[in-house]
């Protein structure tokens, strides 16, 4: 068996096609009063045109190879940091280098085996950043921009969608890219709201705990799902009820502000069962 490359390893795909490549500028929307954040510039094929029309760049490469081709050309406005997102801390690296008025862009050609983990990130720095447009595999794009009643709505779809405006600009075939994926991608833009709509970002970590319990198992009804999960069953026919919700429903059935409120439910009943005691 032949050993894989870096490139392999990193799972990086650059996308080269000139079209595509001015679409996603147009989509970040760079002007001189921005700085742009770009994860993973690989060769700058996107680093370079966002440089000529941002104020400034922060370009972060895990690949030092590449992070030395990034220098030779580098304009004044572009700092390259060579590191792992995944491992820096970026509200700290933005918070660094922006200066007052800026406003911060995010924008990456992913590699989909991080991708994921890459939208926690940005929600990590969500209150900082007013926009981000970034590559997927096409299914990833799906969850991310998916209404109730599709197979592709999903937990990380509420997550993102109650801060952002996510939406699938366009789709980019693999032949735009060197060397061809296998699938399909897409370009999803994120632009920030004003404020979160379907529950406050301090109740994040225990909502997001609630929807992947409701979703656990997308063949079972929310109720099922919910026991299995340790909620009372009557408990939960009582929230449903009072929902009006008949108990055959499944959590993709239902919409973001209904599922919420099932979940502030079932939290008021537990605590009145924890007072009595």
């Amino acid at each position: 068996m032949s050993r894989k490359t870096r490139r392999q390893l990193l799972g990086q795909h650059f996308l080269h096609e000139k079209r595509i490549l001015q679409k996603i500028v147009e989509a970040v929307e760079p002007g001189p009063e921005d700085l742009v954040v770009e994860i993973g510039p690989g060769r700058g094929a996107l680093t370079f045109p966002l440089a000529a029309r941002a104020g400034r760049v922060l370009a972060v490469e895990k690949d030092y190879s590449l992070v030395e081709d990034l220098e030779k050309n580098r304009p004044d406005n572009l700092l390259i940091i060579a590191g792992d997102i995944l491992r820096l801390d970026l509200k700290n690296l933005i918070a660094g280098h922006r200066r007052p008025g800026e406003r911060v862009k995010i924008a990456g050609n992913l590699p989909y085996h991080i991708s994921s983990q890459v939208l926690f990130v940005l929600l990590e720095v969500k209150d900082l950043v007013e926009r981000a447009v970034f590559l997927f595999q096409k299914e990833v794009a799906r969850r991310i921009t998916a209404a109730p009643e599709s197979k592709n709505y999903a937990p990380l779809s509420i997550l993102l969608q109650n801060y952002f405006n996510c939406r699938l600009l366009f789709r980019i075939a693999p032949g735009a890219f060197s060397p061809p994926p296998r699938v399909d991608s897409a370009c999803v833009l994120f632009q920030k709201k004003r404020q979160p709509v379907f529950f406050p970002a301090d109740r994040e970590s225990e909502i997001f705990a609630f929807l992947k319990e409701a979703f656990c198992q997308r063949r079972k009804t929310l109720k099922g799902n919910l026991e299995s999960a340790g909620y009372e069953r009557e408990k939960v026919r009582q929230a449903l009820q009072e929902l009006s919700l008949g108990e055959k429903v499944r959590a993709e059935d239902l919409k973001p502000e209904i599922l919420v409120e099932l979940f502030q439910r079932l939290q008021k009943n537990r605590r009145e069962i924890q007072d009595r005691q």
